[in-house]
């Protein structure tokens, strides 16, 4: 027979086999269900991680690109400036060239009359030497022997005199002025063709430069293209991160009810939103964007405190958000805080509305200090704006 003793001692043993067994199985039950879930988020968290390297990756080659368009675009405007003044040198040549021919096309004609009117001149003093050798100095002699008187006679002389020198004087003349034009003529050549050999030697540098031109703007075109795929490229990895953020926030609020009543500014003292919800233009990736949340502006180091009571869901880095903050508060809303230069809580921590979570600062893809924050309802992201 069994004493009491021992029969409590059996008993006791039994229920705390049974408690141990009970321990047992809720654990096995723990571990087979939650086990693919907590599996999934690690799966999803390490997806989010490498879309944000990808996302980073992709931007510092966007903005690569467009660092080499800027640099091209500076060496166009130098170029185009220097082709502007050769054109502006050009156009002031042919115009010099065109002034050349105008007065060569002149010299041409004055040359023309000259050498004729010489050539008159001198079929003219050839004429007068023909007949005075015809008929002789006597002739000559003969006119000035009968001469009335010697006021005649002298008359008759300087007549004679005056004929001969014209005769010499005109044809001198008329001969200089063919060897000037000539002369003139020879110098407006060269200076034209000068000018001409300027001008082919300022034509070849701009059409060098009009091709170095041509090649960068392909370079642009290029680059451009590639710019726009990547763009792309980053936009289909948002949307990505999106829809895995979207389905972490989905799967980890749909056990708890809603903690109720409106939400606390997640900022305290600083009210200035500087960035709200919806489309804008980017100021990092300089390209319109959707904005999934508010951009608050605060001071570095600055409090940031939970909306409203809640589960921390995910308390780390990422790449664009840098170090950041979602908070399951049930019932399918979440709330993220990002760019925080600390984290104060971590993941699986019960935090109350107003207490800090972090500090406010510039990690991630940020232009300065502030705090991004998100309100993210089953999944999608609306205007926090609307809870307050």
């Amino acid at each position: 027979m069994f004493k009491t003793k021992e029969l409590f001692d059996i008993f006791n043993m039994s229920a705390k086999a049974k408690k141990i067994t009970a321990i047992l199985v809720i654990a096995f039950f723990v571990f087979a269900f939650l086990f693919p879930l907590l599996a999934n988020l690690l799966v999803r968290a390490d997806q989010l991680s490498d879309i944000g390297a990808k996302k980073q990756q992709t931007q510092g080659q966007i903005d690569t690109i467009k660092k080499t368009n800027k640099d091209i675009l500076s060496q166009k405007k130098k170029a185009d400036e220097v082709i502007k003044n050769i054109e502006k040198d050009l156009y002031a040549l042919q115009v010099e060239i065109d002034n050349h021919n105008e007065a060569l096309h002149i010299l041409e004609g004055e040359l023309k009359q000259a050498q004729a009117d010489a050539e008159t001149q001198y079929k003219t003093l050839k004429k007068r030497i023909r007949v005075m050798y015809e008929q002789g100095a006597d002739n000559y002699l003969e006119v000035l022997l009968s001469s009335g008187s010697i006021a005649d006679f002298l008359n008759r002389f300087e007549i004679i005199k005056q004929i001969t020198e014209y005769d010499n004087k005109r044809f001198k003349n008329l001969t200089q002025a063919v060897n000037q034009i000539e002369v003139k003529t020879e110098e407006i050549e060269k200076i034209k063709a000068q000018k001409a050999t300027k001008m082919a030697a300022q034509q070849k540098d701009k059409e060098k430069l009009d091709n170095e031109q041509r090649k960068r703007d392909g370079i642009l075109d290029e680059n451009n293209m590639e710019v726009a795929q990547l763009e792309k490229f980053l936009n289909e990895l948002a949307a990505m991160e999106a829809k895995l953020k979207a389905e972490a926030a989905a799967k980890m609020s749909k056990t708890a009810k809603y903690a109720g009543g409106q939400l606390e500014w997640p900022a305290p003292g600083c009210y200035t939103i500087t960035s709200p919800f919806g489309m804008r233009y980017h100021p990092v990736l300089k390209v319109n964007r959707g904005h999934a949340g508010l951009d608050i502006g605060a001071l570095n180091g600055s409090s940031i405190v939970a909306a409203n009571d809640g589960v921390v869901i995910k308390a780390t880095y990422n790449s664009s958000y840098g170090n950041y903050v979602m908070i399951d508060h049930g019932g399918g809303i979440a709330t993220l805080y990002a760019h925080s230069s600390k984290l104060c809580v971590s993941e699986g921590a019960k935090v109350t509305r107003g207490q800090e979570i972090a500090k406010v600062g510039s990690t991630g893809i940020s232009t300065g200090p502030h705090l991004h924050f998100e309100v993210i309802v089953n999944g999608s992201n609306v205007d926090p704006a609307s809870y307050y």
